[in-house]
């Protein structure tokens, strides 16, 4: 398996000063400015790897955008800086992103804590933000705001696709997250959607590790002990691969169905140790999004970046080609015309058709589901037959979204 660290993107960042980088190509007429995006992400502490594919994926769109003759003319510059998972960080990058840089888009960090504040900041100073990795509800229900748009599925949306895929196949089911709001967040979700599937379903135990547990033994335990036919989990990164490494001598998996939310990055630590059978739920699995568009896609990231293309790089990428669509559609780079065109959008994505709504500008992307399978093609297990939820299944609707602004 190769590093995502790469030695090229090292230098790049090392380039920038404070964390500063800018991509630039030199081929440009010096009497035209760059046209320059901004992220401000966590490339240090538990998310640096899918920060780094956020970056990637940026890279990948920038380039194609910057071959083709630029955006409106001009060369597009990414401006990147590193919140290391600290909201207060977060904000103070993205203010100078805003203020110094003069940057004509954000694209959001990993945290949804960092999030809330770059969101805000984005509001108050009339500056497009995507969010392309961060999904707490929040942002987009009692925290809109006009200059906000997402690409990833919110938590609630998440929670539902997986009650709906896993609901009728049990009575009993168990639940296990890291203690902390996204998880209780996520259980609250499930539990109604669960009941509207399957009225007769129980949630009959629940546990909740410290975020960054290293031993799971006694939630492993405690789980089988109380014999649910499924598990629900709401664990990631570190903790759902350890969590799957320590439970698996215990023949845990042959006793329950185990559904979780997987990253390509889980399922590469994994490797052989992922068992088969696992329900797993993916933003965007690029082994299973077909078509020619994201076949060259994966093609051009291996060759450029020599690794599959994680959820968030093809996010961050169809973010980035959502901004200059936009903005050739408008003709400027100005906020309200972008965002006026953002909200009329219709964009042939590397997951389908994408369009936003207008209420909260949350992106009608689905959620994909299916079971862990080996795949002679790769050295780690896929989920096969994934089944795709679409978003109009899943999101809370209109009336939803305004009784949590109301509240």
């Amino acid at each position: 398996m190769t590093s995502r660290f790469n030695p090229s993107r090292r230098t790049v960042l090392a380039m920038g000063g404070a964390g500063a980088v800018a991509l630039a190509s030199r081929a440009w007429a010096q009497s035209k400015d760059p046209i320059k995006i901004g992220i401000a992400t966590d490339l240090t502490g538990i998310a640096a790897a899918y920060a780094n594919s956020q970056i990637n994926g940026l890279r990948q769109a920038i380039d194609e955008i910057n071959a083709a003759g630029g955006l409106l003319g001009r060369e597009v510059a990414l401006v990147v800086r590193d919140s290391q998972a600290k909201p207060d960080l977060g904000v103070s990058h993205a203010r100078d992103l805003i203020t110094s840089e003069k940057v004509s888009l954000l694209i959001g960090p990993v945290s949804s804590g960092v999030a809330l504040g770059i969101s805000n900041l984005a509001k108050q100073n009339k500056v497009p933000v995507i969010m392309t990795a961060p999904n707490t509800p929040r942002l987009a229900m009692e925290l809109f705001h006009p200059y906000f748009f997402s690409v990833v599925p919110s938590g609630l949306m998440e929670s539902r696709a997986i009650a709906a895929a896993i609901g009728k196949k049990a009575r009993s089911f168990g639940f296990i997250g890291a203690d902390y709001e996204a998880s209780h967040q996520g259980l609250a979700y499930f539990k109604p959607w669960l009941k509207k599937v399957n009225p007769g379903a129980e949630v009959t135990v629940e546990s909740f590790p410290k975020l960054g547990e290293p031993d799971h033994t006694s939630y492993i335990t405690q789980l089988m002990s109380a014999r649910p036919e499924v598990v629900f989990s709401y664990l990631w990164g570190a903790d759902l691969v350890g969590f799957v490494k320590q439970a698996k001598p215990y023949g845990f998996f042959d006793r329950t169905i185990f559904a979780s939310m997987f990253f390509f990055d889980d399922l590469r630590a994994l490797g052989a140790d992922m068992p088969d059978g696992i329900v797993g739920q993916m933003r965007a699995p690029f082994f299973a999004l077909e078509g020619a568009r994201m076949e060259e896609f994966t093609k051009n990231y291996r060759a450029k970046f020599n690794e599959y293309p994680a959820d968030w790089a093809i996010m961050s990428y169809e973010a980035m080609q959502i901004f200059a669509l936009a903005s050739t559609k408008a003709g400027t780079v100005d906020s309200d015309p972008v965002v006026g065109a953002i909200e009329a959008i219709q964009y042939d994505g590397l997951r389908g058709q994408i369009s936003f709504r207008k209420e909260d500008h949350q992106a009608n992307v689905p959620s994909f589901i299916g079971t862990s399978v080996p795949d002679p093609a790769y050295p780690f297990k896929v989920f096969g037959s994934m089944s795709r939820i679409p978003a109009e299944e899943i999101w809370p609707s209109i009336e939803e979204v305004e009784a949590s602004r109301r509240a």
